[in-house]
């Protein structure tokens, strides 16, 4: 065979080769070359936020037997004692009340903390809401909760804790669980699909204006995880939704979702997204051919 075969036949392998990686993928290709690097989280004091249920319990029993300290944040101390007490090391676990659409909860948070641990290595701002209702039956009220929660508690949280701990301790890393949604729109998701922009589109300011900080910024973006999600969002109205979501109970294990979490934030990756298929293809095309996503989205949408 003469070069010009060899090299064809070499891209004709590595294309079918990454074709086929692509559709066995559940998150990614950049975060699927990755791997957690050993002892990263060992003795890191790490604060998670929504850690009484799903991707935030998870990531807090994860981080537990990876040797991190924790402070595990949510609105239920009942169900945070009860999940410091099963975790692998809770002698390194702190639990504090913390409720994120509360402005002065969130004011008072940062120095709250400092009598639990003297740093704060990792921020993971996991709280979140989210909702089942068009745009035009949303009340007011409900909008501005789902605002609340998802984007500026968040937002304003992750200042204070900068702030007080990360400026003055040389350094720090702030992870975002955010969304798909936060990549392209979905219908009955109108003000969790802005939080989720919003929050990608604020991190990634955060992480310019902090370069030369030593403060890394982490936006992950998963896309469905067998979590209580659907059951905790709002209906118009701000009641609860109580009703399970065929597309979330075949989702990702909450299991998988947090060890590749972990991975991107072992590697320091400014953004991640995690799903299975077809929402991660669609992630790609939103991103790569938004002419096409928009067109195959409007015939979908048409059909359904």
């Amino acid at each position: 065979m003469d070069a010009l075969t060899i090299v064809v036949s070499v891209l004709i392998a590595l294309t079918v080769y990454l074709f086929i990686k692509f559709l066995r993928a559940d998150a990614d290709l950049t975060l699927l070359r990755c791997s957690l690097k050993r002892n990263f989280f060992k003795d890191k004091v790490v604060w998670v936020t929504g850690a009484s249920s799903g991707i935030g319990e998870e990531l807090c029993r994860q981080l537990s037997t990876e040797g991190a300290k924790l402070i595990l944040s949510a609105r239920s101390m009942d169900k945070l004692n009860a999940l410091l007490k099963s975790l692998a090391h809770p002698e390194n676990a702190r639990a504090y009340y913390l409720d994120i659409s509360d402005r002065e909860s969130v004011r008072r948070a940062p120095k709250e903390v400092q009598s639990l641990f003297d740093k704060v290595d990792i921020l993971i701002n996991n709280a979140g809401i989210s909702m089942r209702c068009t745009f035009l039956d949303i009340e007011e009220d409900t909008a501005r909760k789902v605002m609340e929660v998802d984007l500026l508690g968040t937002s304003f949280l992750t200042k204070g804790v900068i702030k007080t701990f990360m400026l003055q301790q040389g350094g720090g890393h702030v992870v975002n669980v955010s969304s798909i949604s936060g990549k392209f729109g979905a219908p009955t998701r109108s003000y969790y699909c802005a939080s989720k922009f919003g929050l990608n589109g604020l991190m990634d300011v955060v992480r310019l204006e902090l370069l030369d900080k030593n403060i890394c910024v982490t936006n992950v973006c998963p896309g469905p995880v067998k979590t209580a999600v659907s059951e905790n969002a709002m209906n118009p109205g701000g009641s609860l939704h109580g009703k399970k979501d065929p597309m979330i109970e075949n989702g990702m294990k909450v299991e998988r979702c947090a060890e590749l979490i972990l991975i991107a934030v072992s590697n320091g990756l400014h953004e991640v997204w995690i799903s299975h298929h077809p929402y991660l293809l669609m992630t790609y095309l939103s991103q790569w051919s938004p002419s096409l996503f928009h067109f195959l989205m409007k015939m979908y949408r048409r059909k359904n």
